[in-house]
Parts: structure tokens; C-alpha cells; sequence
């Protein structure tokens, strides 16, 4: 946040927001920390996160970080509990308790009369296909699918990964467009057509190309989400609300078609219609996570290009206009994690992986900034990718001479020492 708070404040507007929603102590802390004006975004993100804190409050901890001339508020929360828009509302709800000085409820409670949201039983497409029969083939797959995919994996590393016993360490970098570029991106995306979704899929998939071929995955699996909340449960209320509203949906997708609009284009269409109509792939992850408590996906968690797109969010007018990242504070074992919102007029972006090491992954990020807004018009992609394959084709062949000179040196000292040792 651009602007100053009140240490005591703070922990006053944390303590009304979580007795307002229910959190008893040891569910929800908050640490207060003083640092200099000179901290900056990326020294909070990798320098001053504390991911240990989140296992001294059982589903959600706040870290404050107090400056002169700024705030930034860091949550940790519990994501078997929230999903990641959950996680948003949750800072949001505490933000605007800080200024308004009256907590707002946004946890849904069971039999809550002010908040309690339950399946949409009014909804006949909805209450056809939750039908028993449903149910038994989502069973009966999901257990296929666990015993064949994980099953054939039952040594390796990548199911090690996915229970969370010896995950590599995840590199993560954020950045964000100013007020002035992401307006000029949306304009140019407006003026073609052009879904956000598509366009920030395709530039992330773009900066995946980017990096060196042996960091890439060249047919990831692809993950998105998709939130249930305004969909298929009653009472319609905004989506402020905190619990766990997102399925997951995916497909097998090459790097050349996520990285084109086209198929981007047609893969958002046909998710739109799915999760409206409560048919394919969306039917199928709702049931599975609703009925059985599983995500409905299984996966080589290492290919795993999972891409969100939380669209339009705000923050209290109040904060001044606020840039926000979300990502996993664990090792978390995927390819590309690609998390994209427009907070307050300004596009957020955080990509994490456990296969580009950080110092690629920071040059792949900021290519995808490049080209999110110089390629928004149409025009200027093609002439990325250009540049892209030249940059490569130089650096290959930067590789291939300095391969070919060394093998010269180590030849030439070879036949010095031969012939020395020959007089």
C-alpha cells in the first residue's frame, strides 16, 4: 500500500476482523514489524517472508511491515481451508477494517443467518446432473486415474513431490504494469476482441519459451481454475467472500498452442461454457471436489503449467491504489505457476516455478511484461517471437563457438606438451 498505518491500529482492525468472522485466536495472528522507507517490493517477497509463521496459526496469519511512506501486508493462509481468491478477500476484509473501523463479514458460516451460502437447489440443470449416477462414474475414474497415473509413478521423485515429502526449493518473481500500461493494454485488447485470459496466457506462455530448452516442458499439462461461487451457490452475494469456491480444469496443451491466441481463445470459450452449463470437464472437477473432497486432476506435478487469471479486483479506496501477488510460500513442485490480477487499475503478476532456476525465471517475467503490452495491439507478437528465435539462435551459436575454441586451445596445449616432451 502506498501509504502509512498505525501499528496499534493495525492490530485493533485485525482483532475486530477476526472476531467478526469467527477466527478464534489460534486460528488468526497478526506480527506488526517496523522497517526502513528503502525496503521494496521484491526484498519483501524474498527477503522478509516468513513462512514459518503460518504453522503458528492454524488457518491464517498476517505480517504487517510498517515504512515511513508505505505498508505491506503479507498473509499466509491455510490452502486447504482458502482458496487463492479467498486469500485476496481475506486481506481485503482486513484492509478495509483498518479504515472504516467496522469489520466486514466475509466468512459464510453453516446455518449463519447473515452468511451461509449453500448449493443453488433452484437450479435444475444443476440438481439433474448431481444425481447419483454422476457421482459413481467420477468415482470409479477418479480411482482409475489415481491408481494407473500415480501408481506407475509409486518410486519416483514427481509423487514425492506431490505429497509434499521432497519437494524442490520454488523460485518466484513479481511484477506489475503501471496504471498507464495496463490501460493501454486493455484498450488494445478491447479494440481487437481480445479476452485478458487469452492474452495473459499466451504472454506467459511466450515467456516459458523463453527460457533455455532444458528448462522447458514441451507439452505441459495444463491447469486453470475457475470459481463456483457466483455460479452454483445461493444467496447471490459479490464475490468478497472467503471458502474454497475454485475447480480445477485442464488440458494437454504444446507450448506453441498455449503460446496462441487462437487456441487460447477457444480453449476460454470452451471453459465459459462448460462452467454455465455445468457440463464437461467443469461437472466432473465440481463433483469430485464437492462429493469427494479431491481435486479431480492428477498430474506429473513437474509439467504442470498452471495458469490463474483472478480478473478485476479492488482494494479499499482508502489504501490509495495497492499492487497484490499470490503464490505458494512452500516448495511447491510445478513447471510454470502463473498467477495474473488487475488490482486497483494495475496488472499483478507472479510466476513461480520448481524447474527455471531464479535468475531465468526473472528474464522470462520480464519478457512476459514486454510483450504483455507491446503485443496487445496483434501487431508486435509475431515480431517477439522473431526476436525471441534470433536471440536464441545467437546464443546457440555464441555456445557452439565457444565449444569449438576451447576444444582448439585444448588441442593446441595438447601438441605444445607433446612436442616438448618429444626434444
Amino acid at each position: 500500500l502506498p501509504k502509512p498505518w498505525d501499528e496499534a491500529k493495525a492490530k485493533q482492525a485485525f482483532d475486530a476482523f477476526r472476531v467478526r468472522n469467527g477466527f478464534a485466536e489460534e486460528e488468526a495472528r497478526i506480527l506488526v514489524t517496523t522497517i526502513p522507507d528503502t525496503v521494496m517490493k521484491p526484498e519483501v517477497w524474498h527477503k522478509y517472508r516468513m513462512t514459518d509463521l503460518a504453522s503458528t496459526a492454524k488457518v491464517h496469519y498476517v505480517h504487517v511491515l510498517t515504512a515511513p511512506s508505505k505498508t505491506f501486508v503479507v498473509g499466509y493462509t491455510n490452502f486447504r481451508d482458502f482458496d487463492g481468491t479467498s486469500c485476496f478477500n481475506l486481506i481485503k476484509g482486513f484492509v478495509a477494517t483498518y479504515y472504516d473501523g467496522e469489520a466486514p463479514l466475509v466468512r459464510p458460516t453453516v446455518g449463519s443467518p447473515e452468511l451461509d451460502l449453500r448449493l443453488d437447489t433452484e437450479n435444475e440443470e444443476l440438481k439433474k446432473k448431481l444425481s447419483a449416477l454422476p457421482a459413481l462414474r467420477c468415482a470409479v475414474g477418479t480411482s482409475y486415474t489415481m491408481a494407473v497415473q500415480y501408481g506407475r509413478w509409486l518410486l519416483s521423485r514427481e509423487l514425492f513431490d506431490a505429497f509434499g515429502c521432497a519437494s524442490p526449493e520454488c523460485c518466484s518473481v513479481i511484477e506489475s504494469l503501471s496504471l498507464e500500461e495496463t490501460a493501454k493494454m486493455t484498450a488494445a485488447l478491447k479494440a481487437r476482441k481480445l479476452k485478458p485470459f487469452a492474452h495473459l496466457m499466451t504472454t506467459s506462455a511466450e515467456a516459458a519459451k523463453s527460457v533455455p530448452k532444458k528448462y522447458q516442458v514441451e507439452r505441459p499439462i495444463l491447469l486453470t481454475q475457475v470459481s463456483c461461487q457466483s455460479r452454483y451457490y445461493m444467496p447471490k452475494v459479490e464475490r468478497n467472500v472467503c471458502g474454497n469456491w475454485l475447480i480445477g480444469l485442464g488440458t494437454r496443451p504444446t507450448l506453441d498452442e498455449l503460446s496462441s491466441e487462437s487456441w487460447a481463445s477457444k480453449f476460454y470459450t470452451g471453459l465459459i461454457e462448460h462452467i454455465e452449463s455445468f457440463s464437461g470437464n467443469a461437472a466432473w472437477s465440481f463433483i469430485n471436489q464437492t462429493v469427494y473432497g479431491m481435486s479431480g486432476y492428477r498430474a506429473n506435478p513437474r509439467k504442470i503449467f498452471w495458469f490463474n487469471n483472478y480478473g478485476l479486483r479492488s482494494m479499499h479506496e482508502g489504501a490509495g491504489g495497492v499492487t497484490y501477488h499470490w503464490a505458494p510460500t512452500y516448495s511447491v513442485a510445478t513447471y510454470f505457476l502463473v498467477c495474473c490480477v488487475c488490482v486497483d487499475g494495475r496488472m499483478c503478476i507472479t510466476i513461480s516455478s520448481s524447474v527455471v532456476p531464479q535468475g531465468e525465471l526473472q528474464k522470462a517475467v520480464e519478457h512476459m511484461k514486454k510483450i504483455l503490452i507491446e503485443s496487445a495491439g496483434g501487431e508486435a507478437l509475431s515480431t517477439a517471437r522473431v526476436g525471441l528465435k534470433a536471440a536464441s539462435f545467437a546464443a546457440k551459436l555464441r555456445h557452439r563457438t565457444e565449444r569449438s575454441c576451447a576444444k582448439l586451445r585444448r588441442s593446441s596445449f595438447a601438441a605444445a606438451t607433446f612436442g616438448g616432451a618429444a626434444l
